[in-house]
């Protein structure tokens, strides 16, 4: 009598069904139909400095940080339609709130970001406009150019 599965045979098959369980397993992503939200981030340009270095940064509020805390207190769940206005309005009231804060000190703060509103479908970002740019130059010196 003749053997029909030799132990090759029995791998090569056994490698052809795992290959095939691969193919049509769900790679751990969600097959659900994704929603369409409206999301806010501050995207910053240029760092917070004072005096122009990053050394004394740590003494004083961060305004990106704030600026985030703002955005994220008056919207805090990502929605389908966004509130520019409420957004705006809550960043302009903090950016104020920041230059009257420090204003009349001796050290100079500068940082430039801009206010983004993202269109996303899942995790994946389709669409970024962006909304307002906030320049800090709280205490600024004059220069000789300027003068």
């Amino acid at each position: 009598m003749k053997r029909f599965f030799k132990p090759w045979h029995l791998f090569a098959i056994t490698l052809v069904l795992v290959g095939t369980l691969f193919t049509m397993t769900s790679c751990g992503n969600d097959d659900d139909p994704k929603s369409v939200v409206v999301d806010y981030y501050v995207s910053v340009e240029e760092q917070f400095l004072i005096n122009g270095s990053s050394d004394k940064t740590d003494r004083y509020e961060n305004p990106v940080t704030r600026m985030r805390n703002a955005i994220h207190n008056v919207y805090p769940t990502p929605d389908a339609t966004g509130k520019d206005e409420v957004v705006l309005a809550a960043c302009d009231k903090e950016f104020e709130a920041y230059k009257q804060m420090y204003l009349g000190y001796a050290d100079h703060f500068t940082c430039l970001f801009h206010i983004v509103r993202a269109v996303k479908l899942g995790n994946e970002v389709k669409e970024n406009v962006t909304l307002r740019t906030y320049v800090y130059d709280i205490n600024a010196t004059a220069t000789d150019v300027e003068q």
